[in-house]
Order: C-alpha cells, then structure tokens, then sequence
C-alpha cells in the first residue's frame, strides 16, 4: 500500500487569498498533513486532476465563470497557473477530464449550460468546442427557477456522459464526438421537486446511483449502455429515520469493491452509508457523523480504509477509518480548512 497520497483541496476563497489547497495524506497514521497552496484563482470551489500531465484543474464559481489549468509539483509541495478560459457563463461548479485525456468538460449552475474544451498535450485549456444551453425550469420556485445542471459525469467504458440538472429535474445522456461536441441522447425525468445534483457509478455493473439534493434521497437507475437511457429501479431515503429537520444531500460515492455507497446530508450533517445487497438494490444501513457543519463533498481513500469530508461552514476536514466491511468506524484526525468543498485525491 502506498505510504502517502497527495490530496487536492478546493474551496470557496477569495482571489487574494490560497484557495487551492495541497495536503499529504499518511496512510499508515491516517493523518492530513498541509504542504502548500495557491491563491489566484476566486471560489476555487470544484477540481479535478489530471494525473498524467501533473495537472488540476479548478472551476472559479463566480458570476463571470472560468476554468483554470495549474501545474503541480508534488516534491516541491507548489501549484502555477497554466492558463484560464472563460466558461461564458455563472458559477461554473463542477468539472472532469474525459477518459481519452482531450476534453474537459464543466457545467455552469447559474447560466444553466454545459462546456467542452480540448486540452493540448501540455495541459492547457483549449478554446471550447461546444455549449449546449438548457432550457426550462422546476416546479419549486425558490430553488428551480431555471436550469441548474450541478455536475456531469462519463458513464465507464463509453461516450456518454451523465448531466444532473437541479432545476429541470432531469438527468441528461449527452454523447462526446471525437471533435469535442456534445449530441443529446436520452432523457430521463426524475420525480418533480427532487433536485438530482451528483452520481457515481457501480464499479462493475451498468448501474448508476443518483443523490437528490432537494428531497434527500438516492435513486438506483439501470444503464442501457448502448444507448445510454436509464431506467429506476429503486429509491431510497439518506436520512435517519425519525430526523426531524432540514437537510439538503451533496455528494455520493461508490466503493471500489461496489459493496457500499455513500451520500452526504448537510443538516443531518452525517454521512448516509447503504449496503449494495446487489447492484439494483440498496439497504439502508446507519450514518456518520461528519463532526462539522454542511459536509458539502467527501471522498474515498483510493486502496486504503478512509474517507476524507470536508465540512464547508464549519472549516474542518474530517478523516474517517473504514472497518473491513466498509462501515465507518472511528475518526482519526481533523484539521481546518477554510470553507473546504471539494476533495480530490491522486
């Protein structure tokens, strides 16, 4: 097992101030460690990275959206600015690299659009190549006015990719071309009010778990990978039964093993945790509590027992050791972060 990994940390900062944060995680110690940061960049909030060219990329989720490149050096512990683009659109809030390492590809909240840019070989951001604007809106008026697609994932092993939109109540199947356009393929429409907003994949199985932001719920739908439609199969509450107040959902992730998978609740501020009994089926199975106020993302440990979640407004990153089974079982170290969002490990 690897000793130490490099973690990336993006967060809501201001422009003057270090919002791209870069951690060494032991292992062994299951400690967070601080080697160095960025600033430059405002409201860092989402990143991804691009192991192979030794590059992260972060959103800038303002008004006047843009994505930006920056090289890492792991030794040196140091981050620079490569280059930016403009997303031509408000608050950009989610981002990956396709599996072929050409495209990037982001979603604007606010504006309600989705963008593809190319990468070149040395990891700049190239001049997008698509914008597909959504149309629409949902039937709550306070939170679904407009469309606000909040994240966009590839569906393994194909072209397509996956756009959740909060406002529409939609998860769209768009197809990548080889020169970088998007073609819709499929629709599928989630229960009115729901808010779907991230999703993760079974590692081996065509199914896909979906978490609803706005009624605090996870959706199982089957993947016909042909041509990229889904079908529900299940859906399930992330809550305690018996909790009585509000909370929203943020994040969910798979396991490697496919055994669990686990959603964010921020109110409940725990960590929902669901036992994959098989992949078309969840079972409810406790929660954790992330000992901080609106864990907005967490991730798993690649190869090692832990999760990491990130407490947005109580400033605190939390390590959770894992038992054999994947349930969480004790916490082993915290540190503070300001207004931590985003967790990428390498």
């Amino acid at each position: 097992m690897t000793q130490n990994r490099a973690v990336f940390v993006g967060s809501y900062a201001p422009k003057e101030e270090e919002g791209i944060h870069l951690f060494q995680f032991d292992q062994a110690e299951g400690r967070l460690k601080r080697v160095g940061g960025v600033a430059g960049v405002a409201n860092p909030s989402f990143l991804t990275v691009d192991a192979a060219r030794n590059r992260v990329y972060a959103v800038s989720e303002t008004g006047d959206g843009a994505v930006v490149s920056l090289r890492y050096d792991l030794e040196q512990g140091t981050m620079e600015e490569v280059n930016r683009q403009s997303t031509l659109g408000a608050d950009p809030c989610y981002v990956v690299v396709d599996a072929s390492g050409d495209y990037l590809l982001l979603v604007n909240y606010s504006s309600g659009s989705i963008c593809v840019y190319p990468i070149t070989a040395e990891g700049a951001i190239g001049s997008m190549s698509d914008q597909v604007q959504h149309v629409g809106n949902g039937v709550r008026a306070d939170r679904q006015e407009t469309p606000h697609p909040h994240s966009i994932k590839q569906i393994p092993g194909t072209s397509y990719f996956l756009v959740a939109d909060l406002g529409l109540d939609q998860v769209v199947t768009y197809e990548l071309t080889s020169d970088g356009k998007l073609i819709e393929r499929s629709i599928a429409h989630v229960t009115p009010g729901s808010g779907p907003r991230h999703l993760d994949f079974h590692p081996e199985a065509p199914y896909v778990y979906v978490i609803y932001e706005l009624t605090s719920e996870v959706e199982v739908f089957e993947i016909d990978r042909e041509q990229g439609k889904l079908t529900a199969v299940q859906k399930l509450s992330t809550l305690a039964p018996g909790f009585q107040g509000e909370s929203y959902c943020a994040e969910i992730t798979v396991s490697a093993s496919g055994n669990v998978v686990y959603g964010s609740n921020r109110g409940e501020d725990s960590l929902a945790v669901f036992t994959v009994q098989h992949p078309g089926e969840l079972k409810y199975a406790g929660l954790v509590a992330t000992e901080g106020n609106i864990p907005r993302h967490f991730t798993l440990v690649p190869d090692a027992p832990y999760i990491l979640a990130a407490n947005q407004n109580s400033d605190s990153m939390l390590v959770i050791r894992l038992n054999p089974e994947g349930m969480p079982e004790a916490t082993t170290d915290r540190v503070e972060v300001t207004k931590p969002v985003c967790l990428q490990v390498l």
